[in-house]
């Protein structure tokens, strides 16, 4: 399988796993249906940004599922439900209901343990939820892919305790807190006003003012939720940035908290990767490098080290142009070799479409992935 953006899908494309446009729903598209014009509309008005596509190029090539399908969408609903009811809340002062923070926590041990059963495995998150609108989908891989980078740092550098004590023990007894911060991390923005939120042009500095309120909005939303200091301080402090930049405290290196150090790289990473009202998303691997570079300006080193050591920057599906010309599909990652996939190619390097074979980058000297402006779809199957 291939994962294609939805507008650039063509008629005939048979969809590879079921497309969901409502986490409690059945499936908007079940596997192995041909797009037509009018499913493509219907993804298109769904909110839904990409698809699998299953094809003869693409065979036996499977995305890096980090969650089931179950969990994706439970999760989904949770934190639907509590941005439901947090306005409510806020506005009269009372704490979210119990049966919503149940769910929630809930959810955060199912992603805890799925996290785990993948934790010594590459990490590919462009396809955690189908739809649902941006806020979901966003706090849903931000909470993924923040526990996975959670449970990897303090294993790899420790967390410092109440009497500021260097520690490695009990690191999955941090990772419930962790989660509900990170699922609820932009709960803020219900209290900013939603021309602001999906305003397609630069923000005026008035507006910036609102946005940049967000933080300690979330944290007033929360102030009567039973939920741990941890997990608010990752609502706090996850626009801090390492050099002291961010806000709302502009909070320098190790004062801002270890969960909100963790939760601001994942924030970044997943925006960047997601369509925004003002701009197209970013090819995983352009992120990847945006977050590898501000290692020690924007984010805190110790996080980034452990982010580029298992996030594949060319997760499998992605269409790529080697550095010898040749083109192809991105097959499997292996986690000691993030940067040399193994890549199916299908077009030899003067363009035109051969029988695909696999290469090893990994075992091919001097050979790199030099682009992903690929797109297989232009290949007729009758090419190969």
């Amino acid at each position: 399988m291939r994962r294609v953006l939805v507008d650039e899908l063509k008629p005939g494309d048979r969809i590879g796993q079921d497309v969901y446009a409502d986490p409690g729903g059945l499936p908007l598209l079940k596997a192995g249906i041909r797009i037509s014009d009018s499913y493509r509309e219907s993804l298109t008005r769904a909110g839904i940004p990409a698809v699998w596509v299953d094809d003869r190029l693409s065979q036996g090539i499977q995305p890096l599922e980090v969650l089931s399908e179950q969990t994706k969408r439970r999760a989904t609903a949770a934190i639907r439900d509590a941005f439901r009811d947090a306005p409510a809340s806020f506005t009269t002062g009372q704490s979210l209901p119990d049966k919503t923070l149940r769910e929630m926590m809930d959810v955060v041990d199912l992603i805890i343990d799925e996290v785990a059963e993948n934790v010594h495995a590459a990490l590919a998150l462009n396809d955690l939820a189908n739809a649902d609108g941006y806020t979901l989908k966003h706090s849903l891989a931000v909470t993924t892919l923040g526990l996975a980078l959670g449970v990897r740092v303090m294993q790899r550098y420790g967390w410092l305790d109440a009497k500021n004590k260097l520690r490695f023990d009990d690191v999955t007894g941090r990772l419930p807190p962790l989660g509900v911060g990170l699922l609820v991390h932009d709960i803020g923005k219900l209290a900013v006003p939603p021309e602001i939120l999906q305003k397609p042009d630069a923000l005026t500095d008035d507006e910036w003012v609102a946005m940049k309120s967000h933080p300690l909005e979330g944290v007033r939303i929360l102030q009567h939720a039973s939920i741990s200091p941890l997990s608010r301080a990752v609502v706090r402090s996850h626009h801090e940035q390492w050099n002291g930049s961010g806000y709302p405290a502009g909070l320098v290196g190790s004062k801002i908290h270890q969960f909100a150090r963790i939760a601001a790289v994942a924030d970044v990473f997943d925006a960047l990767t997601s369509d925004r009202h003002y701009r197209k998303a970013w090819p995983v691997h352009k992120a990847w490098t945006f977050i590898v570079e501000r290692s020690g300006t924007h984010f805190d080193p110790e996080v980034v080290s452990v982010f580029r050591s298992f996030v594949a920057p060319y997760p499998p599906g992605t269409g790529v142009v080697l550095s010898d010309g040749a083109s192809g599909i991105v097959k499997e990652v292996r986690p000691d070799k993030l940067l040399l996939p193994v890549v199916r190619i299908v077009r030899d390097a003067s363009g035109a479409g051969v029988t695909p074979y696999d290469v090893d980058l990994s075992a091919s000297e001097g050979l790199a992935v030099a682009s992903t402006d690929f797109d297989p779809g232009t290949l007729q199957e009758a090419e190969v």
